[in-house]
Order: structure tokens, then sequence, then C-alpha cells
């Protein structure tokens, strides 16, 4: 298997270089040490409106049956003419009185004041827990930026040349398939290669082998070039913006890109993507930082080859919005589609 390294950052504990904004943190546990005293307050206020409410309904209590035996006292004095009396039938808004539950009693201003001020602090929380995960994302950004200048400073002072992506190209040709991606992993630091080297090596008794190794070492130096510039631009707080939202977008505002935006796929056809067979022939392996279990679908892909068989394709993950990487899961020929017998 052929790896490339991951850089110093993307295996450095979080924290130990870079310590987040200390104001920052203190205001964050200060905002949750003040939820939850406000939190207890709340449900200190709650248990005496329902103490109330419960004094309440037993004075409501005593009250009826202080009125149930006046008019028993009542009915007694007034003799037989008071008996004779007939009630008339209850008017409506006698009998919505008598079935109308009480409302409930309003609760005390103080606990509707504590409510508010929780959910103020609740809500502070959550911005300081928002600022607190981006102060981590630029944090994360700006390692990944450090390591990928300090991976290509040394060979760039060896040689005393100016680093572009064309001069990157050239570190990276070969003669075989196998060793442009090794050289990919030594000069692209932000490039994470587990393609099986036994598919690459298929590749290179083909009469087009050369032309095609060409494009493998424009197609890794373009994505290098892309994941430094997305790590820099979020290292120095900015927005990214629409020319690095993927790497096509990159190739297609670069003045004269290496790599045609028109070799980049996003995605397959609905075959290809959906069908048991064809996502499974697209599973490559991936670092656990990337995917727990350790395999991604891979649908983006760069036509390396033409339409012609064996029409050879590189499949890679895109992971730089999260970890700043590039995944190449594999380098081989076409696989599955609807066009396949």
């Amino acid at each position: 298997m052929i790896t490339s390294p991951f850089g110093p950052a993307a295996d450095r504990p979080r924290g130990e270089d870079h310590e987040l904004p200390a104001q920052t943190l203190r205001r964050l546990k200060a905002a949750q040490e003040a939820a939850e005293d406000l939190r207890r307050a709340v449900e200190a206020g709650e248990k005496e409106a329902a103490r109330l409410r419960r004094a309440l309904e037993r004075e409501r209590e005593a009250r009826r049956a202080a009125e149930s035996r006046l008019k028993e006292a009542l009915g007694a004095g007034a003799g037989g003419e008071e008996r004779e009396r007939r009630p008339g039938p209850p008017s409506p808004d006698a009998h919505e009185r008598t079935a109308r539950p009480p409302a409930p009693p309003p609760p005390p201003p103080e606990l509707a004041e504590l409510r508010k001020r929780l959910e103020d602090s609740e809500a502070e929380r959550a911005t300081l827990a928002a600022v607190l995960a981006e102060s981590e994302r630029e944090r994360d950004a700006a390692l990944r930026a450090r390591d990928a200048a300090i991976a290509r400073l040394r060979p760039r002072q060896e040689a005393r040349e100016t680093w572009d992506a064309r001069a990157l190209k050239a570190r990276l040709e070969a003669t075989t398939f196998e060793d442009v991606l090794r050289r990919a992993g030594r000069y692209c630091a932000s490039l994470v290669i587990t393609a099986d080297p036994d598919e690459a090596r298929k590749l290179d008794h083909h009469q087009k082998a050369a032309q095609w190794r060409g494009r493998l070492a424009d197609t890794l130096a373009t994505m290098q070039l892309y994941a430094e510039a997305k790590n820099t631009a979020r290292a120095r707080g900015g927005n990214c913006g629409p020319e690095l939202a993927n790497l096509r977008a990159y190739c297609a505002n670069q003045p004269s890109p290496l790599l045609s935006d028109k070799k980049v796929a996003l995605n397959e056809g609905q075959l290809a993507s959906t069908s048991p067979r064809g996502r499974a022939e697209r599973t490559f392996r991936v670092p656990r930082q990337i995917a727990e279990c350790g395999t991604a679908v891979m649908v983006e892909h760069i036509r390396i080859g033409d339409g012609s068989p064996p029409a050879p394709r590189l499949h890679f993950l895109d992971d730089t919005d999260d970890s700043g990487l590039i995944v190449i899961g594999f380098l081989g020929d076409h696989r599955y589609n609807a066009s396949t017998n």
C-alpha cells in the first residue's frame, strides 16, 4: 500500500500547539454556570408555584363547602314556602361557568423573569459554543497550512526553484504509475493515497501509458495546490469563496490550469452511484480519522483516460472541508456503470 504522510498537525492532539482563546473559554464556562444557576432557580420557582396552586385549590374547596352549608341553613329557615319554590332552568352562562374549570393562576412574576434569563443564558452559551467550534476549525486549518508549507519548503530549498503547479508536476513525473503515486506521497502533504498499486500497474503496459502518467501528475499537483489554497484561506479566517467550493470549481477558475475542469466529475450516473454493485466497486479505504469504518464511497473521479477501454479513472474523496485532506482511493480501469456488460 502506498501512503502519504498526514502531516504532524493531523496526528497532534488538539490544543498541543495552540491553546484556544482563553477569553472565549472563560465566557463559555461562565455562561454554563449561569445557565445551571438559573435552571435551579426555575425549578424552585415551579415547585413554589405548584405549592401555591394546591393551597388555592384547598381554599376553593373550603369556600364551596361553606357556601353549601349556608344554602342549607337558609333553606331550613325559609320553611314550606321556600320548599315549594321550583328553581328555573339554569342560564347558559351559569352552566358554562359551572362546567368550565377554573383557570390556573398566573406564574409568579419572578418565575417568568427567571425563565427569560435562562433562555437568554442558553442562547449566549450556544453562541459561544459556535464561536469556539469556529476557532478550533481555524486553528486546525492553520496547522495544516503550516505543515504543508514545511513539507514543500524542504525540496524547494534543495532545488532553489520557484514552486508552482508545473514545478510540482515535474517533481511527480516518473516512468511508472506506482512511482508517480509514491512521489505524491513525498511531495504532496495534503494527499492521502490508499489506492491499490496492483490496479495501477495494469496500466503501465498500455500504449497510452505515458500520456496517462502525465495526466496523473497534472491531477495530483492540482489537487495538492487546491487543498493548500483552501487550508490557507481558512487559516487566515477568510471565506473560501465559490472558487474553492470543490476541485472542479478550482480548476475552472485557474488562468492556465494543468487539469481541465471538464476532466473532473463530482458524481456518477444513477446506476453506478446507487446500485449495490456500483457502490461496492467505488468503496475504498480511507483513514479512520475521516471515517471510523475505514472505508468510504468515492463517486468523485478524474478522467485520466478517454472513453475507450480501459478508460482509466482516479477516484478520490474531497475531505478538505473537514480534515483538509484529499484521499486518493483508486487508480485503474473504469469501474462498473450502466454501459458495462
